[in-house]
């Protein structure tokens, strides 16, 4: 039997040689992918199928194949510790903490996120275990610290993300205190701990929630019952007919994900009049629509919807997030405040509440979504002023210059040791030069003019150097309006 294999030089023939161990590997990565039981190599039509593929394979017993599994497992730290231990980058965290169903078992993931050398955004699971209770704020940082030593990433870190959870808080107090991660870590640990944005957004919004509870409950109930025979299905079919609107599956919200509570709202408000007409069809229906203040629910959902675009946003996984944090939650923060200026009393009040929730949480003035919209090329310090002169107007002079001062230090850290010899001006080898050129060409008009071009030179470069931060500031914002209108036509065609 014969095998084609690609190479760079072609296609290539080889005799096909079967190999017993690359395909129990196959076989661990098929139960591990599809998360099998490992007993499945004891299912009598897998074997029969096995047997007929390659009658040479020897299957094997579960054990061995629970080896096998473990084996590909401990090859593939093996594999990512040497690829994490090449890359020049810092590294960024963010961990998570779960409970099994029956709440008697807690598990902490740590994921790590990075670029490249190739300029690839990347993360990568390092960490996925038992964490027994209590989960205290001195137990989530040793365990945390711990597992970045065994990675060898406990001097290469940069932020870690958490949610805001109060043993959170004291985990990072316990890791700068009783560990030596801070004496690693840029601007000496200012934008280490990060709060989850969109887990302060579902926060934020739940509160607002709060207001229209009675009408979202009645909503929910709505599409519980429509939805919960085929008969009362067939019933809303028609009732959209009768009422010429488009028929849609009615779906309800999960409660404690605020975002599928919106577009639950939103598809209520589309079938408004079916839900209506429903009502009148089927005696049954326990839900009066017309004690549904839906005006307060349209207002309501025109609100969120900011809140929304900005959890999509921000959600992003394969594209960096972090410069469009500042920007999103400013325009949060302004709505909420605009929220006071509502004719609607429950949205007046509404916003007094996420006013508090969001002040909890969050400042204003974080430094290092600040720093990742001032690194992008299409915002830099102008939308980082623009913004901070609406939400704080008293203090835009100081946290510029503040924000100015963490991204030069910033900045020195990441150019390091060579940074200064690379930008010094190069005087001695010019002096000597034009001293040369001097001692022999003083008698020629040609070349005086060229000393003197040598002593323009000479001038400019004893001013102080510019660094590439200092260029890139002061140089004019990306301009993206051709991008938007190729985009337009493109989303014409």
């Amino acid at each position: 039997m014969l095998q084609a294999t690609k190479t760079t030089e072609g296609i290539e023939v080889l005799p096909w040689v079967f190999d017993q161990m690359k395909c129990r590997l196959f076989l661990a990565k098929m139960v591990i992918g599809h998360e099998y039981p490992f007993n499945c190599v004891n299912h009598y039509y897998l074997r029969e199928f096995l047997n007929v593929m390659q009658h040479a394979f020897k299957i094997p017993s579960r054990n061995t194949l629970r080896s096998d599994c473990i084996k590909f497992y401990e090859d593939e730290h093996v594999n990512l510790y040497e690829q994490l231990g090449q890359l020049s980058c810092r590294f960024s965290f963010t961990s998570d903490l779960w409970t099994n169903k029956g709440g008697d078992r807690g598990f902490m993931a740590i994921t790590c996120h990075y670029i490249d050398d190739k300029w690839m955004l990347r993360k990568r699971i390092i960490t996925f275990m038992p964490l027994p209770s209590p989960h205290t704020g001195k137990h989530i940082a040793d365990a945390f610290y711990e597992k970045l030593v065994l990675w060898n990433l406990d001097k290469r870190a940069f932020c870690l993300v958490l949610d805001n959870a109060s043993s959170n808080d004291s985990c990072i107090n316990e890791l700068f205190d009783k560990t030596p991660i801070l004496d690693d870590l840029p601007v000496d640990g200012k934008v280490f701990h990060q709060r989850c944005g969109c887990h302060i957004l579902n926060l934020i919004v739940q509160d607002g929630l709060s207001v229209l509870k009675n009408e979202i409950r009645d909503i929910r109930d709505t599409m519980k019952y429509i939805r919960h025979s085929q008969a009362r299905m067939e019933k809303f079919k028609l009732a959209c007919s009768q009422s010429q609107i488009p028929y849609k599956k009615p779906a309800w919200d999960v409660p404690t994900r605020w975002n599928s509570t919106y577009l639950m709202l939103v598809l209520a408000l589309e079938l408004k009049v079916a839900i209506c007409r429903y009502a009148t069809l089927d005696k049954r229906f326990y839900v009066d629509p017309a004690e549904i203040n839906w005006e307060a629910v349209e207002c309501l959902v025109g609100h969120l919807k900011v809140f929304y675009d900005a959890t999509l946003k921000l959600s992003g996984t394969k594209y960096p997030t972090l410069n469009l944090f500042f920007p999103e939650f400013s325009e949060v923060y302004l709505t909420i405040k605009r929220m006071s200026c509502s004719p609607f009393p429950f949205i007046v009040k509404m916003g007094a509440d996420m006013l508090v929730k969001f002040d909890k949480y969050w400042s204003i003035g974080n430094s290092l979504l600040a720093i990742a919209c001032v690194l992008d090329p299409r915002c830099k310090i102008l939308v980082v002023e623009y913004y901070m002169k609406q939400l704080s107007p008293e203090d835009v002079d100081k946290f510029i210059a503040n924000l100015k001062e963490c991204i030069k230090a910033l900045f020195d850290e990441y150019v390091g040791a060579n940074a200064s010899d690379q930008n010094q001006p190069r005087k001695s080898k010019r002096q000597k030069t034009s001293a040369a050129d001097g001692a022999s060409s003083s008698s020629t008009v040609t070349n005086t003019k060229a000393g003197l071009k040598d002593y323009i030179k000479e001038r400019k470069n004893s001013e102080a150097p510019k660094s590439e931060l200092d260029d890139y500031l002061v140089d004019d914002l990306m301009q993206v309006m051709w991008m938007m209108s190729l985009t337009s036509c493109l989303g014409g065609d």
